[in-house]
């Protein structure tokens, strides 16, 4: 099992230029966590989870970001099956929310995947 923060601070150029209503500055907050098992002989599970928070911290008035934040929920899943000691078979689901409150939105994905993996 893995655990994982990160925190980013990202300032845009032209931040206090207040004539262009357009300030991207952010603070970042990013935690995942990571679970990884063998289920049965050749077949492995991993479970992820991620989250993220946007804080934009645009202090113009017209800045459609000015108090503004977005979060996103993300979760995997992976099963592996061995099907030589070079040859794997995958398959992957993703799903995804993301909600930002300066836009009223809120969107999700789910992504399917299937695919190999052979070392060379």
């Amino acid at each position: 099992m893995v655990f994982g923060y990160h925190y980013e601070r990202g300032l845009a150029e032209g931040r206090h230029e207040i004539e262009l209503h357009d300030d991207v500055s952010y603070v970042h907050h990013f935690a995942a966590v990571s679970f990884e098992t063998r289920l049965m002989e050749h077949l492995d599970l991993e479970l992820d989870f991620h989250y993220e928070r946007n804080n934009f911290t645009s202090g113009i008035p017209e800045d459609e970001r000015n108090g503004g934040h977005e979060n996103i929920y993300q979760g995997n899943g992976r099963l592996f099956y061995q099907l030589t000691d070079k040859t794997t078979l995958m398959l992957t689901v993703q799903r995804a929310n993301r909600r930002q409150n300066f836009l009223q939105t809120h969107d999700h994905n789910t992504n399917v995947s299937a695919g190999l993996i052979h070392r060379f």
